[in-house]
């Protein structure tokens, strides 16, 4: 049997799986798979903006920035 993990492990835990969520979102959502029209200049603004809020987040659980799979 597994040793029983702290909170804080499991906090740890949800944070990696958290920031992986992002990372994949960071990776391959496209905004026209969802309707949304936009033009590249739109695009680029957006993704460069996800990446500052991803990198926000990174930032509150301890990490230096956001990554893409």
């Amino acid at each position: 049997m597994a040793a029983k993990r702290t909170r804080t492990e499991l906090k740890q835990m949800a944070q990696d799986v958290l920031m992986q969520g992002i990372a994949n979102q960071l990776g391959y959502y496209d905004p026209n798979d969802y309707g949304e029209s936009m033009t590249d200049a739109e695009r680029d603004e957006f993704r460069e903006i996800m990446q500052r809020e991803a990198d926000r987040v990174a930032k509150l659980f301890g990490y230096e920035s956001a990554w893409s799979n």
